[in-house]
């Protein structure tokens, strides 16, 4: 039986604000070395090609929307989503979403550089709690 927790189906919104169907596959979480970070990876599950190569930034607000949709936006005017057949795999991705940027923070805190180097905004260091733990709006 085909494991179907990570099956997607990514989306791009387009000019008109309108989603497009940019394919069905499976996602997963890996650290990619071109991008030199944990990426999210999604695979067609026609022929397994790669779909979505998505660096796992702390800069990105990432927005977990019911139970089976993660947003987000990757640049001006580039916004993506991942629409879960379960909410177990939405979960499971969601998690390592938060691992990732809280882990990059937190680090980034400790050693006194910015998260955002184009404005040289400074983290503020009282994390009161991980961002996972209360759904990001």
């Amino acid at each position: 039986m085909t494991d179907t927790r990570r099956r997607v189906k990514v989306y791009t919104l387009n000019e008109d604000r309108q989603w497009d169907d940019r394919g069905t596959g499976h996602v997963s979480s890996a650290y990619v070395e071109r991008l030199k970070g944990m990426s999210l990876l999604v695979r067609a599950e026609s022929d397994g090609s790669l779909l979505l190569e998505s660096k796992i930034n702390p800069n990105t607000a990432y927005q977990k929307q019911q139970d089976t949709l993660i947003v987000w936006s990757e640049a001006e005017n580039y916004d993506l989503a991942l629409s879960f057949q379960e909410k177990a795999g939405c979960d499971e991705i969601w998690e390592k979403i938060c691992q990732v940027t809280y882990a990059v923070r937190l680090a980034m805190c400790h050693c006194g550089f910015s998260i955002d180097q184009h404005r040289s905004f400074q983290i503020d260091c009282i994390l009161s709690r991980k961002p996972c733990l209360q759904r990001m709006q």
